[in-house]
């Protein structure tokens, strides 16, 4: 069999894996409910307290941050378990050695793992970041606040919204490869994306400007949710998207090089 074709078949095979376990749907409905529900929530706030609100406030308001910074903020806590699982539960189970039976070429096993998940997980990403952009349209109505995907940063906004959180779902995949656990997996993720950031504040303000930009998470949610006004220490929004893509390709290559090399 060629590579090209187990690739294939097995592609398909993970593809029917994922989509018959119902903690799959769990998950990915988990994702879009809690997006909306900050969504929902922030602008209907902004909208009660429109009318009160100081003109510097109104001017300084991002409607677009406002509609899709639910999706990053708590979508990643979602897609971290979500890719975690991908990839630990069949060593919690034992069922990474009938996967390995059937596909013995690891590397092929791995990547197409890999390829389901990422192929889900961005298509889930781009609908729900697209979707409570215009949620948020339509909540914030009544302000009267210019919301156009043709505007300044809109759709950069949108856009890098939807890779982060798509990032987060890979890291943790790798993250899980490397740990073969669950609940480490987890943990070193859930560490490096909201634990780090905020340790990393406590640190002099020269050193924690310098650092922050390297760092995923934290301050880059800013960054990369917004549509105007980056803060000076920090990367653009692709940057920052970049950096965390960097990271996350080193990992996926470590762990495809201890899923190779590591019995099951």
């Amino acid at each position: 069999m060629t590579t090209a074709l187990a690739l294939r078949r097995t592609i398909d095979s993970e593809f029917t894996k994922i989509r018959t376990v119902r903690s799959t749907y769990g998950s990915l409905a988990m994702l879009a409910v809690v997006a909306c529900a900050w969504c929902v929530a922030y602008c209907l706030g902004t909208t009660h307290n429109w009318a009160s609100m100081s003109a510097a406030d109104r001017a300084g308001f991002d409607p677009t941050q406002s509609s899709v910074l639910g999706l990053a903020l708590l979508g990643q806590l979602v897609i971290v378990v979500f890719g975690a699982l991908v990839i630990t539960s069949e060593y919690s189970t034992g069922m990474i050695r009938t996967s390995l039976t059937v596909m013995p070429r690891r590397a092929v096993l791995y990547w197409s793992k890999l390829a389901v998940f990422a192929g889900v997980s961005l298509a889930l990403s781009l609908v729900t970041s697209f979707g409570v952009f215009f949620l948020g349209r339509a909540l914030l109505a009544p302000t009267h606040v210019a919301m156009s995907l043709s505007g300044p940063g809109v759709l950069r906004s949108v856009l890098v919204t939807a890779g982060y959180v798509e990032l987060c779902g890979l890291f943790a995949y790798a993250v899980g490869a490397i740990t073969r656990n669950t609940a480490a997996g987890l943990t070193i993720a859930y560490g490096c994306l909201a634990l780090l950031p905020q340790l990393l504040k406590a640190l002099p303000a020269g050193l924690h400007e310098t650092l922050m930009r390297w760092v995923p998470g934290g301050d880059a949610l800013a960054v990369m949710t917004a549509t105007s006004g980056q803060p000076a220490h920090m990367f653009s929004a692709w940057g920052e998207l970049a950096v965390f893509a960097g990271y996350t390709a080193i990992l996926i290559l470590i762990g495809a090089a201890q899923f190779s090399r590591r019995d099951a």
